[in-house]
């Protein structure tokens, strides 16, 4: 039988797929560079979608979204590098993709970031009472094979231990302020611990810091249990400090974004005595004084 036109075939049909994706590829950072005029949405979307297309969907969304805002952020108001906290490593995927947005966005923006990764390294700690969820979250999951994991590790710093008993000894080694932390400790009392990294001095934080919570839907999560529970405490006693949802984030990510999870579970501390609090955030890209008035 002659193959010779089904693998002619096979080629064309390839090359067309090729072709579609690339077009689809810029129809897409075409909508996104268009829909928010005066925002650095558009070009930090844009950016987005280009480090997910190049690292082959090898990194997360949710991640590489939070860097890249905090990222732009930090190099706005001057800092030449940052942190960006992992709490809850377990195997490893998690501060692995974060490593690598780190450097690709490192690539982009022309701004240094260090990556931590906070975990007890035997997996989670015993349930106090009904506030760590031992409904759902067991003694002793989610342990880490450490070794397997540092080997795979390029640049991300492996932090092991209670949370409670490494947060001060990271802080005393005065790291890049931070300007990004995902809190995936399942738990409510890691969770208190790891929000202890926000009381630090403004001096290792950015004036606003992402935050990305992994454990605070579906299931039997609640206003009174683990994560939320965690940051509802922050925000009642901390006069100066509060941690509250971005609103309507879902309409601000890329398009292909915007039915997922991720944005809903994304979070902001605002550090309302920080001495840069008030400064211009480069939010706003194109200042209203310097708009033409339509006739």
């Amino acid at each position: 039988m002659n193959t010779f036109p089904r693998q002619f075939a096979k080629r064309a049909v390839n090359k067309v797929k090729r072709w579609l994706d690339s077009d689809g590829e810029q129809i897409e950072l075409n909508d996104e560079a268009s829909r928010f005029h005066n925002l650095v949405y558009s070009d930090l979307n844009c950016k987005l979608i280009k480090i997910m297309k190049e690292s082959g969907n090898s990194v997360r969304p949710n991640y590489t979204w939070a860097v890249l805002q905090s990222a732009h952020l930090a190099k706005t108001l001057g800092y030449k590098r940052f942190s960006v906290l992992e709490f809850g490593v377990a195997g490893g995927l998690g501060l692995t993709s974060l490593e690598e947005t780190a450097r690709r966005v490192e690539a982009l923006l022309g701004i240094g970031i260090d990556v931590y990764g906070f975990d007890t390294g035997v997996g989670l700690p015993a349930a106090m009472d009904y506030r760590d969820m031992p409904n759902i979250y067991t003694v002793g999951t989610y342990q880490m094979d450490v070794e397997a994991l540092r080997s795979r590790l390029k640049k991300a710093k492996l932090i092991l231990g209670p949370i409670s008993e490494t947060m001060g000894g990271f802080l005393a080694s005065n790291p890049a302020p931070v300007g990004f932390i995902s809190v995936d400790v399942d738990i409510y009392t890691s969770s208190v611990d790891c929000l202890k990294v926000l009381e630090a001095d403004e001096s290792l934080l950015l004036p606003r810091v992402h935050c990305y919570f992994d454990d605070i839907m579906g299931a039997s999560c609640a206003d009174f249990l683990g994560e939320r529970l965690a940051m509802n405490e922050f925000n009642e006693t901390h006069k100066d400090a509060k941690i509250s949802p971005i609103y309507g984030l879902w309409h601000y990510v890329p398009r292909k974004y915007s039915q997922d999870l991720w944005p809903h579970m994304m979070f902001m501390a605002h550090l309302l005595s920080h001495s840069r609090y008030c400064d211009d955030d480069g939010m706003v890209t194109q200042k209203s004084e310097n708009l033409v008035p339509v006739s």
